[in-house]
């Protein structure tokens, strides 16, 4: 259970409506557990919408190595191998701790609660199901029964470890939607609903449950973010794949217009997610575009106004993605996925989506022949007659999102790309997923990352490195008196956020210049105001930041630049930082009369650190420039690099 505080300062952000909403849905909750409802609805196989899924005509060697894997008892966990089995509890069990959580009501279950649950968000990694869709694929490329027995196997042991409303695995409605997902993929390529096959015994009550259990308990008011596309995703994918029952209609249609309205809710105009989180919002576009596409194949289309949002949402991916194939970490980064159609399917999840929007907007002819998510989901959904046909090059200004891109040779070898992050905090009243980054600078030259952002690592487990990862102090950006520019109130939630205000941007459709301010200091007792001037100058080969801040009383001030870890960062002189990597030479001017520190996976103070993937950290260089302020003052950092590459035919 959370604190009396925390309970407190979620309150403070709910309206009337919300509060009202919850009182019920606790109450409600409270009768499940005295008398659960676990009686399905019988169903009617006949109804099952499953087409058959033909494999690609390329495959990836690595598959058939990946199924053998899951049927000896392992499973693939943000990027590791590791033991799950097939033993009573293990669907319960994270694979990490070893911890297992009871088979209590779901709902009354504190999943946050590491002794009880361990990482919660592990355990439902592995109960999403993509390793049922790994052995479906494996079957339909080999023939080989044995793959087809330990898909039917897998789901066969779920179903008995995870009795309705019992356990880890009956209390998100997100979790419930993405494993309805991968049912339905690795079913369709299984086929084990087609030419006479039976379904497993339960399976079909269970879908049932799922359904019911998402329609009953979907995301509303201050936490209708991603997860409510997630779940309606889920619930629109199944109730058409399975429309076996009397509700089935009901479910479809009522998912379908959520979905539609939700992806103009939550997505600005320019595309950009309001949560925030690139990560996020690759996330949101497999749900978005997977539940488009089923539809379209069961006669049942999205309208163009969805699509054309979608091609919108992957035109921002690629503008702020680099040539090497990386996009900054802006807000909260869990690795979520739907799906996955191959081992690097992590690594390769933006190539995927942007090519997949190149297939679908006819850019791309053989898809079936290309690798990983595309050339599978080519052959089983094929296109969407509405999706735009757009050979545009992204633009560079997001103003409703607050992205701005500057820089020049998008997209090859000496390529320039400084993102600069003027949006807001996140997305309705908790902001859940947003990190205290405003007025952030990331770079990155040629395609290799040199200022990033780092990450997230962690969500419950561990609250100090939590707090850590989406502080100011872990973003390129400027800290007031040692607080962060907007205040924590819990995991997901913030009380008071930030706002920026761009008031120049320079030229407006491709800046090389952008001055902004932010209001976030204003709640201190002496108001500060910090203003940022970011100028990029392509025949200097200069990046200059000209931090201004605008107060009465004395303050303390940090400007903090974190390196990616490849580089080697040094002192140069007072005020002056070399960093090399790959015989490419940047040279931070900080300015002679800043205390200058460097740090490297330093604990006392936290600096020096980096997550490219959840629930892993290493060590990096941080820089962190500190000065006194008094009235209006003024720091510049100036950024210089040796020559790139030069661009041969």
């Amino acid at each position: 259970m959370q604190s009396p505080e925390w309970y407190l300062r979620r309150l403070s952000l709910m309206s009337a409506g919300e509060i009202g909403w919850r009182a019920r849905q606790s109450f409600v909750d409270l009768i499940d557990r005295q008398w659960p409802s676990t009686a399905a609805v019988p169903a009617r196989p006949s109804k099952v919408q499953l087409p058959p899924w033909p494999a690609p005509t390329r495959q990836d060697d690595s598959l058939l190595a990946a199924a053998e894997r899951i049927l000896s008892g392992e499973v693939e966990l943000f990027g590791e191998w590791r033991r799950l089995g097939e033993a009573p509890g293990a669907w319960s069990t994270d694979p990490v701790s070893g911890v297992r959580a009871p088979l209590t009501h779901g709902k009354f279950l504190d999943y946050r609660d590491v002794a009880v649950a361990g990482s919660a968000r592990n355990t439902w990694e592995v109960n999403r199901h993509y390793q049922y869709v790994t052995l479906a694929q494996a079957w339909g490329v080999s023939g080989d029964e044995r793959f087809r027995a330990g898909a039917l196997r897998l789901i066969e042991s779920w179903l008995r470890d995870s009795p309705y409303p019992l356990g880890i695995n009956w209390v998100s409605a997100l979790e419930h939607g993405i494993r309805l997902i991968n049912w339905y993929l690795g079913s369709r390529l299984l086929g084990n609903w087609n030419d006479g096959g039976e379904p497993l015994q339960g399976w079909l009550d269970s879908i049932y449950l799922h359904c019911r259990f998402i329609e009953r308990n979907q995301s509303r008011h201050s936490s209708a973010n991603n997860h409510l596309i997630g779940e309606m995703a889920g619930l629109y994918v199944a109730a058409t794949a399975w429309p076996c029952w009397s509700e089935s209609a009901a479910w479809r249609q009522q998912a379908k217009q959520i979905l539609e309205r939700e992806i103009e809710r939550q997505v600005h105009d320019d595309g950009v997610s309001r949560e925030q989180t690139t990560s996020y919002q690759v996330f949101v576009l497999q749900f978005a575009l997977l539940a488009g596409l089923v539809g379209e194949r069961a006669g049942d289309p999205f309208p163009a106004q969805y699509w054309s949002r979608l091609q919108r949402m992957t035109g921002f991916l690629r503008a702020i993605r680099n040539a090497g194939g990386r996009m900054p970490d802006f807000g909260d980064a869990d690795d979520g996925m739907v799906f996955k159609f191959a081992d690097d399917a992590a690594a390769r999840r933006l190539d995927d989506l942007l090519d997949w929007d190149g297939c679908l907007a006819g850019r791309v002819a053989e898809a079936a022949d290309r690798r990983g998510a595309v050339a599978w989901l080519a052959t089983g959904l094929g296109r969407a007659a509405a999706y735009p046909r757009n050979d545009a090059p992204p633009p560079r200004v997001f103003p409703e999102g607050g992205y701005y891109v500057l820089g020049e040779h998008f997209g090859t070898s000496r390529e320039v790309s400084a993102v600069v992050d003027a949006g807001p905090l996140g997305f309705l009243s908790i902001a859940a997923h947003g990190h205290a980054d405003c007025l952030s600078v990331v770079l990155s030259l040629g395609g290799r990352e040199v200022l990033v952002d780092p990450g997230t690592y962690c969500y419950h487990s561990d609250p100090e490195w939590r707090d850590y990862f989406r502080s100011t102090a872990a973003h390129n950006t400027v800290r007031v008196d040692g607080v962060d520019q907007s205040l924590i109130g819990g995991a997901f939630m913030w009380l008071q956020k930030a706002v920026a205000t761009v008031d120049c941007c320079d030229p407006p459709d491709a800046p090389v210049r952008l001055h902004a301010h932010h209001d976030g200091y204003r709640r201190l007792r002496d108001p500060v105001t910090h203003l940022r001037d970011v100028r990029f100058e392509s025949v200097d080969r200069t990046l200059s930041v000209t931090d201004t801040i605008v107060c009465s009383a004395d303050h303390r001030i940090e400007r903090s630049w974190h390196f990616a870890e490849s580089w080697h960062v040094r002192r140069d002189g007072p005020g002056r930082i070399i960093a090399e990597s790959d015989g490419l030479v940047v040279v931070l001017e900080l300015g002679a009369g800043s205390e200058v520190e460097l740090y490297r996976g330093s604990l006392q103070p936290r600096a020096g650190w980096i997550s490219r993937s959840f629930g892993s950290r290493e060590s990096t260089t941080t820089v962190v420039a500190r000065d006194a302020v008094s009235g209006i003052s003024e720091f510049a950092t100036t950024i210089t690099w040796s020559a790139l590459p030069v661009i041969t035919a």
